[in-house]
């Protein structure tokens, strides 16, 4: 087969650049620390490397959003702990109000440091974060969680957000809760429960008061019925000089017996009846609606009770009692949502660490398919430069060759 001179050179200049190219390909990994410098170079292990970083990408958003969400947990908890601190001291004082020798200048000393402390719950229950957003809110979070109506008929405190809860995700099949509702932390805390005497028959007096407030509790749990308001409502009837028994008006059943004397205090469920009367009189009580109402009202009514020099004893004393079921409850439920913030901070801290841990392994794969072997990449350069010199020394004697400076 003859090559003619233009071939010759052709053939040897391609040879040259085809080598120039794979030695600086082999400089370029060297240089950028990639093995694929192109698609071309491996198409699947590009695709793959592409899911792969996306992935990798996918789990450093997911870690900003556990910060994120962590920060708000830590901000929540602090803001819990003191309003707990404070109903506390609350709590305290009510116990000290209660102490029979206080003169009216002790109470009002003790009602003017109730009233501080509701209005710094008060603050804490609009507490914003770094955003400037009220985290009690739940999706109202541009406007206060809770509002004051000085003048208002009922209860001057009332919650103005909604039950809405923001969750932010952490992985790619997990959400966690950014807020908690103040409905569910300060507005959802059921009052005192209550038994009052309705109507007398025959009867020459009658009071009742709750002695056992768990007891009474317990019984107007398991009996209350929200529906038929007769079921409510019980009679005690005087069967003899030394005996009461109770029935329930709506259903009719007997539902207790009890020890009477006319006068001497005797216990039913919890709640001491004294009653002045004889055979054949009667005493109607109702078990009164289950009412909620939150830490800043129930502390705002106690206060109210401190600075009234014209209340009876009966009355403050009641208004303790209501005061210490409130704060007790107001306690538990806010106990419990920093128990529940600590178990999502667990969890956040869980998820993390397995979002770290699979960052990890998508790194180490990624860089298996697209990171450059130095030691081979090294010796693929020798190859690659003594290749080149060799086409290069070729090209220089192929080209030197002619017949004229043959038959020189």
């Amino acid at each position: 087969m003859r090559i003619s001179t233009g071939q010759l050179y052709d053939r040897s200049i391609r040879a040259v650049l085809k080598n120039q190219d794979e030695l600086s390909d082999v400089q370029q990994q060297l240089s950028t620390g990639k093995k694929l410098l192109r698609p071309s170079d491996d198409p699947v292990g590009t695709a793959q490397v592409i899911r792969l970083t996306e992935e990798i990408d996918l789990i450093a958003q997911y870690n900003k959003n556990n910060n994120l969400l962590t920060s708000s947990i830590a901000q929540e908890e602090t803001i819990l702990g003191n309003v707990t601190d404070n109903i506390q001291r609350a709590r305290q004082l009510m116990i000290q109000a209660g102490n029979g020798v206080l003169s009216a200048e002790n109470r009002s000393a003790i009602g003017i440091e109730i009233g501080q402390i509701r209005d710094q719950i008060f603050d804490a229950m609009n507490s914003q974060n770094a955003s400037g957003e009220y985290i009690f809110a739940g999706y109202q979070s541009a406007t206060p969680a809770f509002s004051y109506t000085a003048g208002a008929s009922g209860n001057k405190y009332a919650f103005e957000g909604d039950q809405g809860i923001n969750e932010i995700r952490v992985s790619n099949t997990f959400s966690l809760a950014m807020n908690t509702s103040g409905q569910t932390v300060f507005e959802d805390v059921y009052a005192r429960l209550t038994g009052d005497i309705t109507s007398t028959s025959g009867v020459t007096s009658a009071s009742s008061i709750i002695t056992a407030q768990s007891e009474f509790d317990q019984f107007h749990e398991q009996n209350y019925d929200p529906v038929t308001a007769a079921n409510n409502e019980y009679q005690i009837d005087i069967i003899s000089a030394t005996e009461v028994s109770i029935t329930n008006l709506g259903t009719g059943n007997v539902v207790g017996t009890e020890i009477f004397a006319s006068g001497t205090p005797f216990n039913f469920e919890g709640q001491d009846f004294t009653i002045d009367g004889s055979v054949g009189d009667s005493v109607n009580f109702i078990l009164q609606k289950p009412e909620k109402k939150n830490i800043t009202e129930t502390l705002n009514d106690f206060y109210t009770n401190l600075s009234d020099e014209n209340i009876s004893d009966k009355d403050y004393e009641e208004g303790i009692r209501d005061a210490l079921v409130g704060v007790d409850n107001s306690l538990t439920s806010i106990l419990d949502s920093i128990s529940m913030l600590g178990s999502k901070m667990n969890t956040a801290q869980s998820v993390l660490e397995a979002n770290l841990d699979l960052e990890i392994t998508h790194k180490s794969a990624r860089a298996e398919i697209e990171e450059v072997d130095y030691a081979e990449a090294v010796s693929e350069l020798s190859k690659q430069e003594a290749a080149l010199q060799a086409a290069q020394a070729t090209f220089s004697r192929v080209t030197g060759l002619s017949l004229f400076d043959y038959i020189s």
